[in-house]
Parts: C-alpha cells; structure tokens; sequence
C-alpha cells in the first residue's frame, strides 16, 4: 500500500511517500512562503520525482491539528481533495501523537509539547507498547502551570518533545518534580514520515475514514472567535 503523508500544522511544510510503514521518500520545507504556495507543488515534486502517479496512492494520512488554523485549512483543503479525487480513505493523525512518535522509549512516557502563544500550549501522552504508539492521554489545550501539574501527578518517568519543551524549559526545569529529560532538538520538528507509518497502523486498525468526513481539528476558538465572544 503506498500512502500519501500530508504535514501543515506548524511553520513547515511536509509531505511522504511511504510503502506500508517504510517510507520511501519525504520532502520538507519551513521557509518563507506560505504553505498554500509551497504544499502542492512539494506534494507534486516529490511523486515525480519518485516516478509515481497519484493513482498509485492508496490511502491520504494528514496532520489533523491542532496547529496553525491557515496551515491546517490548507492542509485539509489538499488533503481532501486528493482523496476524493482519486477515491481513497483518509487517516487523521492528532498532530500530538505524530510528534511524539519522532521519539521512541519503551520505560518513558513521551510528553510533546506545541507553544499555542499566549501563555497556551497543546500536549498529549504516549507510551510505546510492543512497538505501537499508544495514547496515554488524547491531545489536549493548557497553559504551561496546568501541564506541569498534571505531569506531576503520572508518577513516572518523561521525555518533553516539540517547541513548548524548549521555549519552557526553565519552567519545566524549575517545576517538575517526576523524573524529565528533554528531546534532542532535531526531533522537536513536525515532519510527514511519522503521519505515513501512524497512518498506515489506522488503516490496518481500520480507523480510516472518508474524504467527507474530515476536518482539522483546533482544539480551541480562533483568535477572531474568542473576541467575538468578548
């Protein structure tokens, strides 16, 4: 099965080619440009130059949020209209869970951490169990004393992942009181190899679902949202 990985919830833009769990090719990109002027034509890129057709997909796996709203909608946006077009299920990965699967430890919770700005942040738990990423707890928002709280009360060893580990990490430094390593920051980065093998374990749990049934998920009212409430 070759899977299609769409990645566009942060500042980089990232898709993957992958056989079953092996990926094949990936190309990313976090330069200036906007992700609607540079996703497509990785995406397109990428399958020629890996001489392969779209047809040749048979599955669409996409970073479902939370994350930046445009990049997602963007994402989202390509990522549905692939899968309608030459009719193939989509595998909505919680962006969380694809960033902890950059780490592997089999004695440590895996703890990412995405800096929402503002005092929010977004983070989830994992663990890997006969080499499966299994989610401890789903994906949720928080400020920064709330996580550190929670993180307190798991009585177990972690390893803090992703940008809010490193632009907290006095914090995280000062307040916790488990035992806590911080990731390498080369593995802090979303990139779309980690969507591909996520997604190919949904298939094969049957957790795909259709093109029209997708939507990203933000996790909290936009920006425009919460003033309108105001």
């Amino acid at each position: 099965m070759k899977i299609l990985a769409i990645e566009s919830a942060s500042i980089i833009a990232s898709c993957a080619v992958s056989e079953n769990d092996m990926v094949l090719g990936e190309y990313s990109i976090g330069h200036k440009k906007t992700h609607s002027e540079k996703l497509m034509p990785l995406i397109e890129k990428l399958l020629e130059d890996m001489e392969i057709n779209i047809k040749d997909i048979e599955l669409i796996a996409i970073s479902e949020g939370p994350g930046s709203y445009t990049g997602l909608r963007i994402g989202a946006s390509i990522a549905k209209s692939i899968a309608y077009a030459i009719n193939v299920p989509i595998a909505n990965v919680p962006t969380m869970k694809s960033l902890a699967a950059n780490i592997y430890s089999i004695d440590k919770y895996i703890v990412p951490v995405m800096d929402a700005k503002s005092g929010r942040l977004y983070s989830g738990i994992y663990t890997w169990v006969n080499n499966n990423l299994i989610t401890v707890k789903e994906q949720f928002p928080s400020t920064i004393d709330e996580l550190i709280e929670f993180l307190n009360d798991l009585k177990k060893p972690i390893i803090l992942s992703g940008d809010g580990s490193e632009n907290y990490k006095s914090i995280f430094i000062e307040k916790l009181k488990i035992e806590y390593t911080f990731s390498p920051k080369q593995f802090n980065i979303l990139s779309a190899s980690p969507l591909a093998c996520l997604g190919y374990n949904m298939y094969l749990n049957g957790e795909t679902i259709d093109s029209s049934e997708f939507y990203p998920k933000y996790l909290r009212l936009s920006q425009a949202e919460r003033n309108k409430i105001k």
